[in-house]
């Protein structure tokens, strides 16, 4: 019997040898995670790389740029992988190019985070080297009309966005020919900004966003934005939303803490008739502040007045302000109290005729071009319920439905 439980032991061991032995070549033929990198970018020659664009190219999955002070006159485009991008100082850490057309942008990325830096698309009254030329966008299946179409200051519109996330933290976004930020969206995703600023000199808005038009990459998708100010200095719109595909792709929107200053214009030229916005005009807000109802049906602002009236030489004043400031050699100086908080309400000398619709600060285009269902009528998109605190009520969570009766 001693014999018998002497041989199982000896064979128990040699099991236990054997298992090990295998978890052993397992671990061994995994195949390690790659190690992230830090590289270090400074234009002065003191780092790893003296532009982005070549710390970008270099750089792989997950690792991390280190943005020292300095202009960098240079498009910088991410492709398809995931980096960081951040910068020592926001103030005095710029990227920036001329971006007056469609085909050269300061920054495209698609998931990552950006932090620290102020991205700024200028007008072209300063030359800049281009990055690419006209063929190698030829090659990224750019369309006739995008090719003239103004750029973003930073444009997200890639597949790696996809089942990705991208962040931007403490960054000012500034543009001089189109929306700050143009977003094409992809499934299975999330887009941040906190402590961000956004401004917008000329005729664009501050964020411009469509669904994916891509089947297989349709899903929900994530627009959070805290702590951020956004500023739309002559553009009406300081949001644009666009429902391509909602069959396929759902929005989910969250604002907390959002600080917005728009203008309105009193006569309708620059608005378009076909903007499906289903909540409350300019004008009806204005009408329910002035009469004191603005409260009492639900809606909340933390504007000390949501609408203010310049008058016709106000006005004018202020036009010629903002043109001045677009003027400068560089823009991008502090620009705070370009305009107060809310909605200013400009009158312009005009013989045009008045044919908006109905005047909006965010616009809302859907496929079938009437409201749905949704946020402001866009189609797929819902109000998550932990918004708060933002400058326009549309922003921000109501405890109720809106009761139009209080306008009569």
């Amino acid at each position: 019997m001693k014999e018998i439980k002497h041989s199982r032991k000896i064979l128990l061991a040699a099991v236990m040898a054997m298992a090990w032995s295998v978890l052993g070549m397992t671990a061994a033929a995994a195949p390690e995670e790659p190690v992230k990198k830090t590289y270090v970018v400074d234009k002065n020659g003191t780092g790893d790389f003296e532009t982005i664009q070549a710390g970008v190219d270099q750089a792989s999955d997950g690792d991390t740029l280190i943005i020292y002070p300095g202009i960098y006159t240079e498009e910088v485009m991410v492709m398809d992988k995931e980096l960081n991008l951040i910068g020592t100082n926001r103030d005095l850490c710029v990227i920036q190019c001329d971006a007056t057309s469609y085909m050269h942008m300061p920054l495209t990325i698609g998931a990552g985070k950006v932090s620290n830096l102020t991205i700024y698309g200028m007008s072209d009254k300063q030359a800049q080297k281009p990055g690419l030329d006209d063929a190698a966008y030829d090659d990224m299946f750019f369309l006739d009309w995008q090719k003239g179409y103004p750029g973003y200051a930073v444009h997200i519109d890639q597949n790696a966005l996809y089942k990705h996330s991208l962040s931007f933290e403490n960054c000012r976004i500034v543009s001089e020919n189109s929306n700050c930020v143009g977003i094409g969206g992809r499934g299975e995703s999330s887009i941040t900004f906190e402590n961000c600023e956004m401004i917008s000199l000329r005729g664009g808005g501050c964020i411009f966003l469509h669904d994916s038009v891509f089947p297989m990459k349709c899903g929900e998708m994530a627009l959070i934005l805290k702590n951020c100010s956004l500023t739309s200095c002559l553009g009406p719109y300081v949001m644009t939303f666009w429902s391509h595909m909602p069959e396929a792709n759902s929005l989910k929107l969250t604002f907390q803490n959002t600080r917005v200053s728009a203008v309105a214009y009193e006569y309708g030229y620059c608005y378009t008739p076909f903007n499906e916005n289903s909540f409350l005009s300019v004008d009806e807000l204005m009408q329910l502040e002035d009469n004191g109802s603005l409260y009492m049906a639900g809606l909340t602002s933390t504007a000390e007045e949501l609408v203010h009236e310049l008058t016709l030489l106000e006005s004018g004043s202020y036009v010629a302000k903002i043109n001045e400031l677009a003027e400068k050699e560089n823009a991008i100086d502090p620009l705070e109290d370009i305009l107060p908080e809310g909605i200013t309400y400009l009158r312009i000398e005009s013989e045009e005729e008045n044919t908006a619709v109905k005047r909006q600060v965010i616009a809302v285009y859907n496929r079938n071009s009437t409201p749905e269902i949704g946020w402001c009528g866009l189609n797929g998109a819902y109000l998550t319920p932990d918004s708060f605190g933002n400058t326009l009520p549309e922003m921000n969570a109501l405890p109720a439905l809106i009761n139009r009766e209080v306008l009569h």
